[in-house]
């Protein structure tokens, strides 16, 4: 590695330790933990106009993520979310949107996916970790959800699929319960609404043309930030040679193009990369944080 790229490396790594993980702000989140009115608010505006500003997207996307950890939990291995998050981190800097609070998480699960949430939520499950074998690869998929965020992907989904608008036919109960302090009937039926336009979401999944749009900026951003871009495809390799027989891919599966049709687009893609700077694994780095036994933090 470079010296500058080692130095703007543990740069990232330093402010990652004395901010907390990232993880860490995750740790206890739930749908509803910031506040349900700011929700209902942003929901509105964005049935309003085609464009969502910032603290919007931020208050969608802290719910959406809420969703996300309140159905899998993050997992307790701390020193493996802050190698995760200073890789992630690592990656933003060489996008449009480094200014977002990036947040980076792994789940405790064995299913074999990766998830983001608008204003900077990427989460990696703990069942495509293990599938990984080097730093590039864990780069590639951070990459690719890293893209939906800056591509607002999600965003769209949400405003295209009208998702919020049943759960907005009852904000107005929301506003009317935090005013007078207590809960109501109209709340409850605003957070089940919401919970399920995110669950189906993700479930559903995004326009194929975005993940495949997802992949040619991950392909840019991996070349960008010093990772052999051809990791990526060695992802894609990895998921073709299960999609038959393991059941942990079906949701990724049921959401995303076929991985040979990814590993087709990706080729034309590679083609067409500049490569300002030398591409690297890190396979040795990986094994290293990833792969050797860490204590886990004391479950309470």
């Amino acid at each position: 590695m470079r010296p500058l790229k080692r130095f703007l490396w543990n740069s990232v790594c330093l402010s990652v330790l004395l901010s907390g993980s990232g993880c860490e702000v995750l740790q206890g989140m739930k749908f509803g933990s910031g506040g349900l009115a700011p929700l209902a608010s942003a929901g509105q505006r964005m049935a309003e106009s085609s464009a969502t500003p910032e603290p919007d997207e931020a208050d969608i996307g802290r719910h959406l993520a809420g969703t996300l950890v309140g159905v899998k939990k993050l997992s307790r291995n701390l020193p493996a979310q802050r190698y995760v998050n200073a890789v992630g981190r690592w990656l933003t800097l060489r996008t449009s949107r480094s200014t977002l609070p990036w947040h980076f998480g792994i789940l405790q699960d064995n299913d074999i996916n990766a998830f983001a949430a608008p204003g900077g939520y990427v989460f990696v499950t703990q069942g495509l970790l293990n599938l990984l074998d080097s730093e590039a690869e864990l780069a590639a998929v951070l990459s690719h959800e890293i893209a939906h965020v800056t591509y607002e992907h999600h965003l769209k989904a949400v405003r295209n699929g009208n998702m919020l608008g049943s759960a907005l036919d009852a904000s107005i109960t929301v506003a009317d319960a935090a005013l007078g302090g207590k809960p109501s009937v109209g709340r409850r039926e605003f957070v089940q609404r919401a919970v399920n336009a995110a669950r189906t979401l993700y479930a559903r999944g995004l326009d194929r043309q975005d993940e495949y749009q997802a992949d040619g900026e991950a392909l840019r951003l991996m070349t960008m930030s010093g990772y052999d871009p051809y990791a990526l495809v060695a992802v894609m390799q990895k998921l073709e040679a299960r999609e038959s027989s393991d059941g942990r891919l079906a949701l990724l599966l049921q959401t995303h193009p076929r991985p040979s049709d990814r590993i087709n687009a990706l080729s034309k893609g590679l083609s067409r990369l500049p490569t300002p700077l030398p591409q690297t694994t890190l396979t040795d780095r990986f094994v290293r944080e990833l792969r050797a036994p860490a204590p886990l933090d004391n479950p309470g």
